[in-house]
C-alpha cells in the first residue's frame, strides 16, 4: 500500500434552496480555500 488517508464522510447532507445561502456558503469555501493555515475542508452541503 502506497497511500492511505482519512476522509470524512457526513451522515447526512443538506440542501441549500436560497440564492443567498449558495452564495454566502460558496464565500466562506472560497475564504478558507485562500487561507495557509487551512488544509483541507469537509462540508455536508449537497451541491
Amino acid at each position: 500500500m502506497a497511500d492511505a488517508e482519512v476522509t470524512m464522510i457526513p451522515q447526512n447532507y443538506v440542501t441549500l434552496d436560497s440564492e443567498e445561502d449558495i452564495t454566502m456558503i460558496n464565500r466562506i469555501l472560497d475564504l478558507l480555500d485562500e487561507d495557509d493555515d487551512v488544509q483541507e475542508v469537509f462540508h455536508n452541503w449537497d451541491e
